[in-house]
This record gives C-alpha cells, structure tokens and sequence, in this order.
C-alpha cells in the first residue's frame, strides 16, 4: 500500500502516466548512438572566419600589401572588392587644391537569363 502511494505522489507530481523510452547509456554508448544518428542523417557544417591585416605606414606598404594580396590568391582566396583611395594635394599661386579620388572594384551579380 505504501509503495501505490509513493508511486502516485511521483505520478501526481511530474504529471506522467507512463514513459514510453528512456535510454541510459555510457558516455561510450552515448557517442556510439550519436554515431548512427550522424550515420542517418546530412549534416552541414558553417565556419566564418574573418582576418583583418593591418599594415605599419613606412615607405615600403604598399608593396607588403600587395605581396601580402598575391600570397592570399595564390593561396585560394577570390577577390571580392577592392577599395581604392588617391589624395593628391595641389599647389597652386592662388592657394592649395586637395583632390580624393576612390575607386571601388566589385564582382556584381549576374543577371537573370
């Protein structure tokens, strides 16, 4: 009699009838069963990685960046964008002119056939 009313104070409290499955395993049988649910199903897999390289202004950067460029393609890497800037600072007897001048390189989308 005790042990109904044990078993209904733990029915009563967690609110189940019965359970259906319940699986115990090792952390062995844990990675096994992982295993054959990785076996029957696809799994795909997203890594993001995001460098940033900064280059030391001295006389020689821009060749460090664009050996540093080829290095990378010629790793793999594909050349999305490229920003380019030009200052130009003009001299003139009636004052000083500053000229900026950018240049965006981009692969753009194909269109629709």
């Amino acid at each position: 009699m005790e042990n109904k009313s044990l078993e209904r104070g733990i029915k009563d409290r967690r609110g189940l009838e019965s359970i259906s499955n319940l699986f115990l395993s090792t952390s062995e049988k844990a990675k096994e069963n992982l295993q054959q649910a990785e076996d029957q199903c696809e799994i795909e897999e997203t890594v993001t990685v995001c460098k940033k390289l900064a280059f030391q202004h001295d006389e020689n950067v821009q060749q460090n960046i664009i050996r540093t460029l080829s290095k990378h393609l010629e790793e793999g890497y594909n050349i999305k964008r490229v920003d380019l800037q030009k200052n130009e600072d003009i001299s003139k007897p009636k004052g000083r002119m500053r000229r900026e001048e950018e240049v965006v390189i981009f692969i753009k989308d194909s269109l629709p056939s």
